[in-house]
């Protein structure tokens, strides 16, 4: 983040708004590893998403499995995310970068909680 930006705060966003973005398990996913890798190259975030919806490591994730979840992410998750202004998309090394840690927290309750009470099914997250 650049010193002139500020960090975006969930608070600033409607609680609907939030709820919307939450209700995706693969945002909240993505959302989760952006929270403790970092900035990413979409592809290796797409990687990363793919990796946690299999519950295996990322390098056993084939490029063509990657690049499925990176063309959902373009179409699907990366427009409302950001649009909101909760992650930045920097096009020209293809990187996003997590803008509201504190929606990344509330992405993680959520897993957490559809964990527990899914047993092993995650619906419709």
């Amino acid at each position: 983040m650049s010193q002139s930006e500020t960090p975006r705060r969930v608070t600033d966003l409607p609680e609907d708004v939030c709820e919307d973005l939450l209700a995706s398990r693969r945002r909240c996913l993505l959302l989760r590893t952006l929270a403790e890798v970092g900035e990413l190259p979409v592809l290796d975030l797409a990687a990363h998403i793919r990796a946690a919806e299999r519950g295996t490591d990322v390098e056993c994730i084939s490029r063509d499995e990657a690049a499925s979840v990176r063309d959902d992410l373009f179409q699907s998750h990366l427009p409302k995310l950001t649009a909101t202004g909760v992650v930045s998309y920097g096009s020209l090394l293809g990187k996003v970068r997590l803008v509201a840690s504190d929606l990344a927290t509330q992405a993680e309750t959520v897993l957490h909680r559809s964990r527990q009470s899914a047993s092993g099914s995650y619906g419709n997250l």
